[in-house]
């Protein structure tokens, strides 16, 4: 679509019907969209379905990595009260979760990215409780053999 635009761009009397075929594409959708009636799909759902457009993500995006690269990791609950700050409205409760998940590789805040697998399963209480009742076991039988 970009191309035949690009196409209809440079001509001085756009054909619209000669372009489309070329193209493959309607001629209709190739006229509504090269006059500016209608959108790309992106754009759209940029404008129409997102909270923020995409342009106001990648803003916040940039603003979060600047609280982190200065020592303030942003938490989900200060991202969500940036992101209410801007709409002047709530947003959906799992709302900075699903863009956490959409950007999870432009984030720099350890508090905004999931934690992996292998981390969670280490962080187990457990293992923990394990791990100090072999310390404390160890303690007595070197406090017992001392005394």
């Amino acid at each position: 679509m970009e191309k035949a635009i690009e196409v209809l761009r440079s001509q001085e009397t756009p054909k619209y019907a000669q372009v489309a075929r070329e193209f493959n594409l309607s001629r209709h959708t190739l006229m509504r969209r090269f006059k500016g009636e209608t959108l790309p799909r992106a754009v759209a759902a940029s404008i129409h379905l997102k909270a923020l457009t995409t342009a106001q993500e990648h803003e916040l995006i940039r603003h979060l990595n600047q609280l982190s690269d200065r020592g303030i990791p942003p938490t989900a609950q200060i991202t969500e009260n940036i992101v209410e700050e801007i709409l002047k409205r709530p947003v959906g409760r799992n709302w900075v979760h699903r863009f956490c998940n959409r950007y999870r590789d432009e984030l720099r805040s350890v508090y905004l990215r999931a934690i992996d697998h292998s981390r969670q399963v280490a962080d187990n209480s457990k293992h923990f409780e394990h791990y100090f009742t072999h310390v404390c076991h160890l303690l007595d039988l070197i406090i017992f053999h001392c005394c």
